[in-house]
Formats: structure tokens, C-alpha cells, sequence
């Protein structure tokens, strides 16, 4: 904001001469008074109409260049901010799901147009009624005095709208927010609520959220329109008691320059309370405003500083895990809940690492770590012994291929999502679609490559969203693949050719680590991990972690366990949990 003051200070310079120039009416009707009504010459009258009329064009003119001098400052806060409030949003959604995103947009557009409003010239020139106030005194002190009066109770009705108005808006915006919240979460599984009937007391459960909102909403729009509805009564009545006292002075012979000014005198007063009476109509604006403001302000107070990162050369493919522990603080609660604890193992390049483990045993949340998606709370992700988060994202991304569980497209074409949005390459593109047999799905769609997806396109199927996913992964040949679940929609035969694609890869060094339970991606692994409750308790050859989880291997004593960091390490005949080892089970040829 800091960098708007020059503009603003010219906005207010300006409205300096055009509060003066509102002046020009009450001029020109004394001098038509006490000049041409006296004189009776046409002349005068003709002149003074002429520069009256030049007077009018200079404050409009001077309002125009105010409006355009907002406008320029408006464009110049979203150029300079935008890109900033993107990657911030991006950012606090990656560490929290639930981050209320388009809250933050809406509050951004909020801010954008209030500084552009007629709302926010009332407020530069509310402190110009006191130029109004000074000239009342001057034409009586007795009128400045009632009209001085009229403004303090002004002024101490906004601020008891303030006072009450402001904590119910509050309310209202965070029951809003709540409400807006649980319908994103509720929408996304629309087809099950459907499927299953649970449309209506889903709906209940909605509207009780929003009754709060508009309770609280009704309760401050109803008071703040009772504080509006005083202020221009008081406006009202100022104007008319400010005429009646000004004719008592008049026939008492204290008023000077005749009764013109007893109207000079109730058009003066007026314009005393016009700034406040404008500033209480546009409350609702500033309130909006400033509470949008406050939560941009801070969205940024919390964020870090971010590092320009290290220019590397390409990695090779080798990972290194050490110490890795990740916790993540709960909302009442004193200890952070804890996801990953003390993982770690060394992947040579060009080999294949499969973690298996039962549900929630932070399979996920290690996917996320070794592509850097979050931070470690203690110990490092290294790619050829760099620390993940020194590198340069822009320059390391094309070298890395990364599926969540939940594939994710965006509104756009087929060749955008395969392409990561970034301009095509004809040969890395026939290349992942050879590798992965998409030739003929593609050609089967409605404009081929240039099919739009994404929640505005083509409806696609789990195994086709997939499918698309992995192409997305593995586009320009990355020497590190991350994938979670990777063939849980896969068909047998799209299995097959999955399996070929990493075989393919893996021969020219590309390191994968592939999250899965299925017995077939143990075929093309070199290591396996098995995690249980965040916690790594095999690491090494699958068929040397498959057999330590066999009852023939807990008789025949305990073997060397532990972490590796040059190679495979054969781990212990430790007795996994009953959850784990079902889930290790499955994975059993």
C-alpha cells in the first residue's frame, strides 16, 4: 500500500480546490444578490454566469482526473500484488487442505474495487468539512457553534455504528466463510450423496451453518440502518434549524450582508455533515474493505521469505533420505500430530524403490516429502546429496515427475495436462504417448489433443484420469518419478504396459519410487519399504522384507536391521503390526 501514497496525494491535493470550488454556488448567489439585484445590470449577470460556469467545468474536470488518477492506483495495487497472492495461496493450500482460497481472491477483488470507489473519495474528503465549518463561524459564531454541535453528535453516531456494527460483521463473515467452507467439501462428493441419498440431512446440516450468517447479517445491516436513518434526519434538521436560528439573527440585526445569507449559511452547514452522512452510507464498503484487508495482510505476515534457490545441474537420479520426521501442529491441541518419523534409506539412480504399508502409515505424506511438495520438521530429502529445498524449482521441476493419490487435471486441453501447461515439445509428447499406448484413446476423443478436460471438459474415467496423470508424470523423460497408487484404476492390460514404461525408463536412469500394495509392481522393484504408523520397519530386497514378515523368519532369530545409505540393508525378522502385516501380505507373490 505503501507505494499509493504519491497517487493519493495528488487525489487529495485535487479535492482541496474542488471542495473549495463547491463554494462557487453560495458566491454566486451574494454577489447576484448584493450585485446585480442592486445594479440591475445584465452585464454583471452575464459574467458572473460565465465564470461560475468556468468554476463548474474546473471541478468537474479535476473530479474526472481524481477518478482516473484511483483507477491507475487500483491497477497498479493488482499488478503488483497479484503474483505475490497467487503463490502465497498456492503455498498455504499445500500445507492446508482446507485453506479457504477463493476467500482470499474474493477478498482481493473486495479491496481492488473499494479503491476505486466513490466510497473511498468521501473518505479523503470527509476532513474537508471544516472548510465549510470555518466559513459558517465566520458569517456568525452562533450558527458555527450549532452546526460544530450538529457534527460531534455525527461523529459519535458513527462511531457507535462502528462500535456495534463491527463485531456482528465479523461474526456474520466467519459464519459465511464456515458456510461456504462445508458446501466446497460437500460438493465434491456430489455423485455419493446422490448415489446414497444423503442429499437432505446434508442440507440441514448446511442450512444450520448459514442461519448463523444471516442471523448475524440481519442483526447489523438492521442497526446500521437505524444509525443511517439518524444521520439523515440529523442532516436534515441541521439544515433547517441552521435557517431558523440565521433568521433570528437576521431580524434581531446581528446577521450582516442581508438575508441572502441566512440560505448561504444552510447550504454551508449541509455541507459540513454531507462528508460524514456519505462516509455512514458507505460504512458497509469500508467494513468489507478493511476486514479484507486485514486477512491479506495477514496470509502475507506469515509467510517466509522465499530463496531464489540453487542453480544445479540436472540431478542424476540418486535419493537420499536422512533422519526424515515430519509433525504438523492441531488446533487445540499442545503436541503436533506426528506423521513421519525417522525414515531414512539411499536410492542408487535408475532403480525402483516400492513403499508399501497399511492405510494412514504416512505413505502420502512421504510421497510429498521427497518431491518437496512440504517441508521436513527435522531431517532432509537429498537429490545427489542437495538438499531438495535449496534447489531451484523452476530449473529442477522438468526433471521431476510427481502422481498423488487423487489425480488432479486442470481446465485446459489434453496436450496442456500431458505438457504441464508449458509450450509442447513434438518429441517428448510422441514419446510418453508411445510409452504409455495412448495413440489410440487420444484419437477417440472428440478434437484429439486438443479435447478439453478438467472440470469444464470432457468427463473422463478414473482409469482415463489416470492414465493422463502418468503421462503427465513421466513427460520428458524425468529423472525422478514419484507416484502414489499410481494402478489403482489400471486395467490388466494398462497395467502391463505401465510396467513397461518404468522397465523403459529405468534402463535409460530414472529413479522411481512407486507407492502401491499390488503384487505385480513388486516384478520391476530393486528395494522395498515398509512403513507402519510413520514409522520405516523394512527396508531392503522385496523378497528379503516379504520373507522377514513370515512366521518360519521370527523363529529363526533376529537379523540386521536399519537404515541404508549405500545400499540395500536386509532387515530384521520384527514383528510388524497385525494392520501392516495384511497389508505387506497383499503385496505377496
Amino acid at each position: 500500500m505503501s507505494e499509493l501514497w504519491p497517487t493519493w496525494r495528488k487525489v487529495w491535493l485535487f479535492g482541496v480546490v474542488t471542495n473549495l470550488l463547491i463554494l462557487v454556488p453560495s458566491w454566486y448567489m451574494l454577489e447576484v444578490y448584493d450585485r446585480v439585484i442592486n445594479s440591475r445590470n445584465v452585464s454583471t449577470l452575464l459574467m458572473l454566469t460565465l465564470m461560475a460556469a468556468f468554476a463548474y467545468l474546473v471541478m468537474e474536470a479535476l473530479e474526472w482526473q481524481r477518478r482516473r488518477l484511483l483507477q491507475a492506483a487500483s491497477h497498479h495495487f493488482e499488478q503488483s500484488l497479484q503474483q505475490r497472492l497467487f503463490e502465497r495461496v498456492f503455498s498455504a493450500k499445500l500445507s492446508m487442505p482446507d485453506f479457504p482460497a477463493q476467500q482470499v481472491f474474493s477478498d482481493f477483488s473486495t479491496l481492488k474495487s473499494t479503491l476505486h470507489s466513490s466510497a473511498l473519495l468521501g473518505l479523503m474528503d470527509a476532513p474537508f468539512c471544516l472548510i465549510f465549518l470555518v466559513a459558517v463561524f465566520l458569517i456568525h459564531p452562533a450558527l458555527g457553534v450549532l452546526t460544530l454541535l450538529g457534527l460531534l453528535v455525527q461523529l459519535v453516531l458513527t462511531l457507535q455504528n462502528q462500535a456495534r456494527v463491527a463485531p456482528m460483521m465479523k461474526q456474520a463473515n466467519q459464519h459465511a466463510m464456515e458456510s461456504q467452507r462445508y458446501f466446497a467439501s460437500i460438493s465434491r462428493h456430489a455423485d455419493a450423496m446422490q448415489a446414497m441419498q444423503m442429499i437432505v440431512p446434508v442440507e440441514q446440516r448446511w442450512l444450520q451453518s448459514q442461519h448463523g450468517f444471516l442471523w448475524q447479517q440481519a442483526q447489523a445491516s438492521e442497526l446500521a440502518g437505524k444509525n443511517a436513518a439518524a444521520s439523515r434526519w440529523l442532516q436534515t434538521m441541521q439544515t433547517s434549524l441552521i435557517l431558523g436560528l440565521a433568521c433570528y439573527l437576521f431580524i434581531a440585526g446581528e446577521l450582516f450582508n442581508g438575508g441572502a445569507m441566512m440560505i448561504v449559511a444552510s447550504i454551508l452547514a449541509a455541507r459540513v455533515l454531507a462528508p460524514l452522512v456519505q462516509c455512514v452510507g458507505n460504512w458497509k464498503t469500508y467494513e468489507q474493505a478493511w476486514t479484507a484487508w486485514q486477512r491479506i495482510e495477514s496470509l502475507f505476515a506469515g509467510a517466509t521469505q522465499k530463496s531464489a534457490g540453487l542453480v544445479l545441474p540436472p540431478p542424476s537420479g540418486e535419493v537420499t533420505v536422512d533422519q526424515l520426521a515430519y509433525a504438523q501442529p492441531q488446533a487445540g491441541k499442545a503436541q503436533a500430530e506426528v506423521f513421519i518419523r525417522q525414515v531414512q534409506f539411499s536410492l542408487p539412480a535408475g532403480h525402483v524403490l516400492v513403499v508399501a504399508g497399511a492405510s494412514a502409515s504416512g505413505k502420502t505424506t512421504l510421497a510429498k516429502l521427497l518431491v518437496g511438495l512440504v517441508a521436513p520438521t527435522s531431517g532432509r530429502v537429498r537429490y545427489d546429496g542437495v538438499d531438495v529445498h535449496g534447489w531451484d524449482k523452476n530449473r529442477l521441476g522438468p526433471y521431476v515427475g510427481y502422481l498423488a493419490q487423487e489425480v488432479d487435471l486442470f481446465d485446459g486441453r489434453v496436450v496442456d495436462n500431458i505438457c504441464r501447461f508449458n509450450r509442447p515439445d513434438p518429441q517428448a509428447l510422441s514419446e510418453v504417448i508411445e510409452l504409455l499406448g495412448l495413440a489410440d484413446w487420444i484419437n477417440q476423443l472428440p478434437q484429439g489433443l486438443d479435447t478439453l478436460v478438467g472440470q469444464s471438459g470432457v468427463p473422463l474415467s478414473g482409469g482415463e484420469r489416470q492414465l493422463l496423470g502418468l503421462a503427465r508424470a513421466l513427460y520428458g523423460k524425468p529423472r525422478i518419478v514419484v507416484l502414489d497408487e499410481p494402478n489403482a484404476n489400471l486395467d490388466t492390460a494398462a497395467e502391463r504396459i505401465f510396467q513397461q514404461a518404468i522397465a523403459r525408463l529405468k534402463q535409460q536412469g530414472t529413479t522411481f519410487i512407486i507407492i502401491s500394495h499390488l503384487q505385480h509392481i513388486l516384478n520391476i522393484a530393486d528395494f522395498m519399504l515398509v512403513m507402519c504408523q510413520g514409522q520405516m520397519i523394512r527396508y531392503g530386497k522385496p523378497h528379503d522384507v516379504l520373507a522377514s514378515f513370515q512366521p518360519e523368519a521370527a523363529k529363526s532369530g533376529p537379523a540386521k536391521s536399519g537404515p541404508v545409505k549405500s545400499g540395500p540393508v536386509k532387515s530384521g525378522p520384527v514383528k510388524p503390526e497385525p494392520a501392516t502385516a495384511q497389508a505387506v501380505k497383499v503385496a505377496q507373490p
